[in-house]
C-alpha cells in the first residue's frame, strides 16, 4: 500500500513510518526538512517530499498516486485564533485533497484533548465540549473529515492518541512527551525535593504501541470510526517519580500533595480498540524507557 504521510518526522509520525515500511508498505511523507531524520533518506520504501502543509497546490499534487493518507501533522501559530484557523483550513485542504486524488482511505490524527473537560468515565461516543483551543481545533479537524466521509467516496476514520511516550524510533528523530517527565527528572539528579499532585495522572500511551493502532486501522475496512489510543492502566505522576527516584538511586522522597484531584481517576474506556483490534496496551515499559533516556540526556549534558 502506497501511503501518504504529513507530520512524518514528528514523534508519532517517525514511529507511524517505521511501522508501516516494517511492514511492507511504501510511504510518502511531507516534511519541511527532509533531512530532519537522516537515516529515513536511505530508508528502503520512504521518499520525502520536502514542503509546508500550508503549500496546498504541493500537497494537492503530492496526494495522488496513494491508496491511503494519514494526516498527523499540525499548523502551529503562537495565537490560538490563528492555529484555527490555520490549522483547520490545512486539514480541510488535506481531506478534500485526498478525495480527489482517489485515495481511498484517510486517517486523522486528533487528540484526546477533545474531551476535556475530562470525566471519571469517558469513550469515544462522548458529547465533545472542548476547553481549549487546540482541543477545539482537533474537534474541528474531525467535523471537517466527517463531512468529507459523506461527500466523496474515501473512508474516513479518526485516532485520538492520549499521551505519548517513548524513546527516538531513529537516529535524529524527535521525542516530544509531557515536560513533567524531565523536571522530575531534573530534581531527582539535582538531589531537589520533588513535589507532585496527589492522584494526578493520565492513561498513557506507548509510541510503539500507537504506530500498531495506526497501522491495523489502515489495513482495516474501518469507516468513519474514532478510536481513543491509551492504555488500560493509568499512571499518577507520584507512581512515576517513584520510579525515577529509584532508578538514579536517590534518596529523596516524593511528596505528593493534595491539590484536589479525585481519588477516582478520570478514565478512557479502551474496549474499542480491543474488541475490533485484540489490543491491550500497557504504557509501562515504555514510561521506564523514557525514564531512562532522560537520565541518559541529563548525565550527558
Amino acid at each position: 500500500m502506497k501511503v501518504f504521510v504529513t507530520g512524518g518526522m514528528g514523534f508519532i509520525g517517525s514511529h507511524i513510518v517505521v511501522e508501516l515500511v516494517g511492514r511492507g508498505d511504501e510511504v510518502t511523507i511531507l516534511a519541511r526538512n527532509r533531512r530532519k531524520i537522516p537515516s529515513f533518506l536511505e530508508t528502503r520504501g520512504v521518499s520525502i517530499v520536502e514542503g509546508d502543509l500550508q503549500e496546498y497546490e504541493l500537497v494537492r499534487s503530492a496526494l495522488k498516486g496513494h491508496d491511503a493518507c494519514i494526516h498527523n501533522a499540525i499548523c502551529w501559530d503562537e495565537e490560538p485564533t490563528e492555529l484555527q484557523l490555520k490549522d483547520t483550513r490545512a486539514a480541510a485542504n488535506v481531506f478534500e485533497s485526498a478525495a480527489e486524488a482517489g485515495v481511498a482511505h484517510l486517517i486523522y490524527t486528533s487528540s484526546t484533548a477533545v474531551h476535556r473537560p475530562f470525566r471519571p468515565a469517558m469513550d469515544e461516543t462522548q458529547r465533545l465540549t472542548p476547553t481549549d483551543f487546540y482541543g477545539a481545533t482537533k474537534a474541528a479537524g474531525e467535523a471537517f473529515l466527517s463531512a468529507f466521509s459523506y461527500q466523496s467516496e474515501m473512508r474516513c476514520n479518526t485516532i485520538r492518541p492520549g499521551p505519548t511516550v517513548g524513546v527516538p524510533v531513529a537516529e535524529g528523530a524527535p521525542v516530544n512527551c509531557d515536560r513533567r517527565f524531565r523536571e522530575i527528572v531534573d530534581a531527582v539528579i539535582r538531589g531537589e525535593e520533588i513535589v507532585v499532585a496527589k492522584h494526578d495522572g493520565r492513561q498513557f500511551i506507548a509510541a510503539t504501541d500507537l504506530a500498531k493502532l495506526y497501522a491495523a486501522v489502515l489495513h482495516s475496512e474501518a469507516n468513519r470510526e474514532v478510536y481513543v489510543a491509551v492504555a488500560r492502566e493509568y499512571t499518577t505522576w507520584e507512581e512515576i517519580a517513584l520510579e525515577a527516584v529509584s532508578m538514579v538511586g536517590s534518596n529523596r522522597s516524593v511528596i505528593a500533595e493534595d491539590r484536589g484531584f479525585s481519588e477516582t481517576p478520570n478514565h478512557f474506556d479502551v474496549g474499542k480498540i480491543e474488541r475490533d483490534f485484540g489490543f491491550e496496551f500497557s504504557a509501562r515499559v515504555a514510561l521506564r524507557d523514557y525514564l531512562r533516556y532522560s537520565v541518559s540526556l541529563h548525565t550527558q549534558s
